[in-house]
């Protein structure tokens, strides 16, 4: 299945999905919205089929990830669920009825949703093999959102919302291919401890997931109410645009040197320091310091965001069996979906009501993630690690 992995590191190869699989989030996050309210959906339909999904997925993420994990090839599937992605796309373009518009449009989010837990896993899979670092090779996906959101806007100034449509089934059609490219998969290492299999029961396993959730989520207000915010500040659209470039920015350098973080640095510890992060930075955007202060405040983003991912992906690693690591992913992605949905409801009725003081709610996210984390501090601590046992076994 694999074209060319004969000359090409498979770290290489990985990187280059992640790179051409994130473009097209990098155009559907943004301009998703602008191309529905174009083909006439209200208000309350659009929101419909952004915030839906969320909560769907808890559904289908878990038929998903237990089907990959019984796959001897997750690429397989991955592949499949590119070309249904794609196929949907089609099927959207001639359709003007608003019904059929958002159902199709949810299968579309919800099979995308889907897809990044997959990467991910295949991602760390190498990581376990020695064969690839896992934040040297996602920073490439960071970088390529950041060209879908400038190609997507210049293509949207000079070509009208039709083009967003456009670099959608170019965006997606190139993933599906892009899955060909994928490294072949090594043997699935063997378990020695039986009890590892089933690690997702653990309440102090879900517990440090759960955390994790409440740290990532402590970013909806960020997603949903920053530019509104900063423009209501003043700031012009050129700067508000450097304001989201240095956060990713930032993201992708903490990717790029992850691999330095010492590893005697437990993963819970890492997910801590970022909820700690994030409680400051939230704390503070709610001020209006200028500029530069602004500009530093998004740096954050490397610790908020980044360093809280990149301990959630170590956590699954270190504790979770090849066998079970799909499942693994998917399980977080619903918590995080949970406590994302809550925190979306709560920023966007406050930010109404409070304006940019609403951003002092999310501090109080990133504080539950940090509070279950110390709690559970010493029931994860007791959890078995497989990270000597599978590097032997890989």
């Amino acid at each position: 299945m694999t074209i060319g992995s004969a000359r090409l590191s498979p770290a290489l190869l990985m990187a280059t999905y992640f790179a051409v699989s994130f473009f097209v989030n990098g155009i559907v996050l943004p301009y998703f919205p602008v191309f529905l309210r174009d083909r006439g959906l209200s208000g309350e339909e659009i929101a419909l089929v952004v915030g839906l999904p969320f909560m769907l997925r808890v559904f289908s993420m878990p038929v998903i990830t237990a089907f990959a994990d019984r796959m001897p090839d997750r690429r397989v599937l991955m592949l499949v669920l590119m070309l249904l992605i794609t196929s949907a796309v089609v099927a959207l373009g001639p359709l003007t009825d608003p019904t059929a518009i958002v159902a199709v449009s949810l299968v579309i989010l919800i099979l995308s949703y889907s897809h990044g837990p997959l990467t991910d896993t295949i991602a760390m899979s190498l990581e376990r093999r020695g064969q690839g670092d896992y934040g040297k090779m996602r920073l490439w996906g960071s970088v390529s959102f950041i060209g879908g959101n400038l190609i997507g806007g210049a293509a949207l100034d000079h070509f009208g919302v039709p083009a967003i449509y456009t670099l959608m089934m170019i965006g997606f059609s190139a993933a599906a291919f892009a899955t060909f490219l994928l490294p072949r998969p090594g043997p699935m290492p063997t378990v020695q401890d039986a009890a590892s299999l089933t690690i997702l029961r653990k309440p102090a396993f879900l517990a440090v997931l759960l955390a994790g959730g409440f740290v990532q989520s402590s970013h909806a207000a960020l997603y949903g109410f920053a530019t509104i915010t900063w423009q209501l500040r003043g700031y012009d659209e050129f700067l508000i645009g450097c304001f989201w470039a240095v956060g990713v920015v930032a993201e992708i350098i903490l990717f790029a040197y992850a691999s330095r973080l010492p590893q005697a640095i437990k993963p819970t510890t890492l997910i801590f320091i970022g909820g700690l992060i994030g409680v400051v930075r939230w704390g503070l955007f709610t001020v209006d310091a200028g500029a530069i202060p602004t500009l530093l405040i998004q740096i954050g983003h490397a610790g908020s965001f980044a360093i809280g991912h990149i301990g959630i992906m170590r956590f699954i690693k270190e504790t979770v069996p090849e066998q079970r690591a799909a499942s693994a992913q998917g399980t977080y992605v619903i918590l995080l979906g949970f406590a994302m949905a809550a925190a979306t409801a709560v920023s966007g009725r406050l930010w109404e009501r409070i304006g940019d003081d609403a951003f002092g709610a999310m501090s109080v996210f990133a504080a539950i993630g940090v509070v279950i984390l110390a709690i559970t501090r010493s029931g994860a601590s007791r959890l078995p690690t497989l990270a000597g046992s599978e590097a032997r076994a890989a």
